[in-house]
Order: structure tokens, then sequence, then C-alpha cells
């Protein structure tokens, strides 16, 4: 029987020659307990999941001690897309889908899966690092401008960031589990400073059969890059190292200890407690329906009730 690798992880490396650092993202049991939970339909799940390797890709590249959030807001059929990510590594997500319009642009389609620019129309993708009210947030944002998600990336990185960068993504289901990938080049600037991620991650990850390569610029790079499948991404078979090693082994690719990736949501009892509490007595009990509320959160679809007599204790407390 194969062994099945680790999953969920993030593993940093760096193209010896060309300057050059990357990324590769495999996320299996993680992607696919948020996507498991709602009953999207497979083309929003595969978005979705593309946005949450994505938020690990870049969330990775960041120190932050707080949240880090990727979102989409668009007039489509999606009107919105979320992706949270801790600086723990615990991860979360949701979509919102306009029903009607969904129908209208699969009808459109005529039997072909509806291409991304149909299912977001215009709109912006965000991404903002909240670090606690004692910290000054930090956004940015770029119009949702591509035939892909990474290609919207592709952009941000281009007009805000001036940083050669190329993204890959890929999100589909492998027998009964939705598993997705990311994979990121960034053209690092050599006029001082440093962003050795040995720095950052410590030890050197072993790449298998790792030589010597020639001398390969940032094109050679991004070709190599492209020669990527989405079987490959999205292999469970297939060690993320060994995947790095087969794109990149002319390169003298070295990789560095992985991140760690988890399905985590923040929703409690108590935190909901707190909002309602926080909302005045009058307009939380307008809105008892058959003598209770229900709570359920959009990331993890778990819900808490409060009936009459919960709310006596909440407002009495």
């Amino acid at each position: 029987m194969t062994e099945i690798v680790s999953d969920d992880l993030v593993l940093p490396f760096r193209l010896g020659r060309a300057a050059t650092r990357g990324r590769l993202v495999r996320l299996g049991p993680a992607v696919d307990r948020v996507l498991a939970q709602h009953d999207y339909p497979d083309p929003v799940s595969q978005l979705l999941g593309e946005l949450l390797a994505l938020g690990a890709v870049l969330s990775t590249t960041l120190k932050y001690d707080g949240f880090f959030t990727l979102q989409t807001r668009s007039e489509g059929a999606v009107r919105l897309m979320v992706a949270d990510i801790t600086s723990g590594g615990e991860m979360r997500g949701y979509a919102n889908i306009d029903a009607d319009a969904y129908a209208e642009v699969v009808a459109q389609a005529g039997g072909e899966v509806p291409s991304v620019p149909r299912l977001l129309g215009g709109g912006h993708l965000a991404f903002t690092v909240d670090q606690g009210p004692d910290t000054e947030r930090y956004q940015g944002i770029v119009a949702l401008e591509g035939e892909s998600l990474a290609a919207c990336a592709h952009n941000y990185f281009q007009q805000s960031e001036q940083i050669d960068t190329g993204i890959v993504l890929a999100c589909d289901q492998v027998g009964d589990n939705w598993r997705a990938g990311a994979l990121m080049l960034q053209r690092m600037p050599t006029d001082g400073g440093t962003t050795d991620d040995e720095d950052e991650f410590g030890a050197v990850t072993d790449m298998p059969g790792d030589t010597d390569g020639e001398d390969e610029d940032w094109h050679r790079a991004m070709i190599l890059m492209s020669s990527v499948t989405p079987a490959e991404m999205l292999d469970p078979t297939l060690p993320a190292a060994d995947l790095a090693y087969r794109l990149f082994h002319e390169e003298h690719v070295r990789g560095y200890s992985a991140r760690e990736m988890r399905f985590g949501c923040r929703c409690s009892r108590s935190r909901i407690t707190r909002t309602l509490q926080g909302l005045p007595q009058a307009e939380v009990r307008d809105m008892l329906e058959d003598g209770k509320i229900e709570v359920t959160c959009q990331f993890c679809n778990s819900s808490e009730t409060f009936d009459e007599q919960a709310l006596d204790v909440l407002f009495t407390a």
C-alpha cells in the first residue's frame, strides 16, 4: 500500500542562484473540513479552496501575531469569499452565494464550468493583517482582474508590492476528499537587506538528491513553475519536498522547516454571548423566533441557541 504523506503544511524553499524564494502549500484535511461542512456547488468549493491555499502561502510570507484575512467582494454570483488564518496556523473560510445569480451563470455556461470572471464579476481582492487593538491594521486591495484567482493575486504584487511574483493554485476532489495547493515564487531584491528563510524557519530540510545546478535566471524558474500540473499539486502520495525537487532540481533548490496548517474556528458560546450583551436588550429580544434565538457560525456551521430564560441570565449577569 502506498504511504500517505503528511499534509496541511507550507514548505518554504529557496532557489540558490536565482535570488528566488518560494512557498509550496499542500492542504488536505484542513481544506476538506472547511468545504465539506458547507453545501457549496463544486465550482464555488474549488474557488474557496484556492483562496484558502492562497491565504496560506501569503500569510506565511509575513511576520505577524494575530489574524490574516484574505477576501473577495464582488458583484457576481459569489458575492463574498473569506479565508481567515491565525499566526498559529489555524485556518477557516466561507463563501456567500447569490443563488439566483449563480443559476443564471450556470445557464449561460451551457454545461461548462463557469469561468472565474463570470462567478466573481467586478469587485476587489483584499488582505488584512490584524494584530490587535493596540496596533494599526494593514490592508492591501486590488481589483479582481484576470481569468483566475492566481492572476488576481499576481496583479496585486505587480501593482502594489512591485515584486516579481508567480503563483499557481489548484483545488479539487481527490477520491472523496477535497484537496488544495499553492506554489509561489518571488524574485527577491538584491540591493541590501535580508529575506533569508533560514532565519525565519530554522532548520534546513534535506531535499532528495539536492545537487548544485547551473545558474538560472528568473524566467527559467517561472517556466519550470508553469510546468507543474494540478494532479501533482494535489497528489496525496507525493511529498512536498519531492515535488519541489522534481520542479527545481536544476535550480539548486533548498528547503526549510515546514509550517503546519490546520482547521480552526474561533466561534464560541461565550463570544456570541458578549456580542449579544453589546446590543440593546430590546433589539435582542426582537430577534426571538418561536421563543429562541439561534446563532450559526458562517465559518463552521455550528449553532448556539438562546431561549428567553438564557436571555434573562445574559442581561442580568
